[in-house]
């Protein structure tokens, strides 16, 4: 009888003979079997033919989503099941549960700016730093892989940097796709939008490599609705479907509209925007948690938080927790938890910053009246720190500062670690997000 173990040595020994293979091909048979195989013994070939299809499931279900790419070419029952939704849906269901996430390694997505200026432009009042941002050879695009036996310690994070290379951006509207894009996240998917070029949107799998560039859509709308917004894109649970959604407005941002894609389809939609503020004036920042996605709405009657439910795409208003923390204008949105959380900067110069994190409790899809907020804790002050990029851990905030360093700031210890990248980093302009490695397509 074989064990798991012993079976999961098997398969890697396969999969990494299919690996060596030069021109893999398909085979007809549920596993590996052909020359690479027989060279290194038939012995292994009949061995693995011993484990029942369930076996060999179980085992792949365990294997990372770059691992599971290389699968696919092991045999055509491989391919068929690695790509069937059942399979992605319990993949990534193991990989965000409780117990296997602790112990898998962090990965984090980070867009930065290549900091080439001289002390004479960075300091130079007149200098457009918004053409330094543009700039698409500045742009860098890294997967930081933190190790899961980090245990806080030392000055550091360790972490592997990986650069991604994108294929070129197509030419719109004659204008390349330039460098000042925000970036988050859903499910393994990296959401890429730039909000001056309004029909401009990017989904990246960056564990399949996988791109997609999103056209605007043959949907007439009102010639009033000639202001882009802002963009979501998120995961609705009931349908088992991705959904990316964009909202529209006049001059005035009053009466917005909103249309709503369906990865995997051709069709867009128009939907209405039903709230008691009809004033959109967004954050281009938002963030997916739990089956819906948040915006800051900064309104005429104070700020507010704007929700897209994915699976009833409706639209909800939520109060700030505070209507003192309603004229701050420097807020950031973020996930933490599976809760929404704001951080508010009561105090921000140059030389520190200190803000405040408030969580979100009982949110049933963003609905007013369905949430409270409680003040969790008071962070800093904070030398040089400029802005708060994400969580990579439930204890761990990565920073910008405004020197152009990225540091992670441990919320128990108050701990700050530096997090060693190739080059400096040109403040103001980085994206940084929590990735995880799933086999959902684009």
């Amino acid at each position: 009888h074989l064990t798991m173990e012993g079976c999961r040595k098997t398969l890697k020994f396969a999969i990494r003979n299919c690996h060596q293979t030069s021109t893999p091909k398909l085979s007809d048979s549920p596993f590996p079997c052909g020359a690479s195989m027989a060279k290194h013994g038939a012995g292994i070939n009949s061995l693995i033919c011993q484990l029942p299809e369930e076996v060999v499931e179980e085992i792949l279900l365990r294997l990372p989503a770059d691992s599971l790419k290389n699968c696919k070419r092991v045999c055509k029952w491989w391919f068929g099941l690695i790509n069937d939704p059942s399979f992605v849906n319990r993949h990534f269901l193991r990989l965000t549960s409780e117990g296997d996430s602790a112990k898998l390694s962090r990965t984090i997505f980070l867009k930065w700016i290549r900091q080439e200026l001289s002390l004479t432009d960075i300091f130079n009042p007149n200098y457009n730093h918004y053409w330094h941002a543009d700039d698409p050879s500045k742009l860098v695009l890294s997967l930081l892989t933190i190790s899961e036996e980090d245990d806080g310690k030392g000055d550091h994070v360790p972490c592997v940097v990986e650069q991604i290379n994108l294929p070129p951006f197509p030419v719109v509207e004659q204008r390349a796709f330039p460098a000042n894009f925000k970036a988050l996240h859903c499910n393994g998917v990296i959401h890429m939008y730039d909000r001056e070029i309004d029909w401009i949107a990017v989904l990246l799998n960056p564990a399949l490599r996988e791109f997609k560039l999103l056209q605007e859509p043959c949907l007439p709308l009102s010639s009033s609705f000639d202001k882009f917004i802002g963009c979501g894109f998120g995961y609705d649970p009931k349908a088992n479907v991705h959904k990316y959604v964009k909202i529209f407005g006049s001059w005035s941002f009053e009466d917005p509209a909103a249309i709503v894609h369906t990865l995997g389809t051709n069709s867009w939609r128009e939907i209405k925007i039903d709230v008691e503020e009809n004033h959109c004036f967004l954050d281009p920042r938002g963030v997916y948690c739990n089956g819906a996605y948040y915006w800051r709405n900064i309104s005429k009657v104070g700020n507010m938080i704007l929700s897209f439910d994915m699976s009833e795409e409706k639209f909800h208003s939520i109060s700030y927790p505070d209507h003192r923390l309603q004229k701050i204008n420097l807020t950031v949105l973020d996930a933490w938890n599976e809760s929404i959380v704001l951080f508010f900067f009561p105090k921000r110069s140059w030389f520190s910053s200190s803000f405040e994190m408030w969580v979100m409790v009982d949110s049933f899809g963003g609905v007013e009246g369905s949430t409270y907020w409680i003040k969790h804790l008071e962070i800093g002050p904070l030398r040089r720190v400029d802005y708060p990029l994400a969580f990579w851990k439930d204890d761990e905030l990565l920073l910008e500062t405004n020197d152009g360093r990225i540091v992670s700031y441990n919320l128990c210890t108050q701990k700050l670690r530096k997090v060693h990248l190739p080059g400096a980093v040109y403040p103001g302009f980085t994206s940084a997000t929590l990735c995880l490695k799933s086999l959902v397509t684009v």
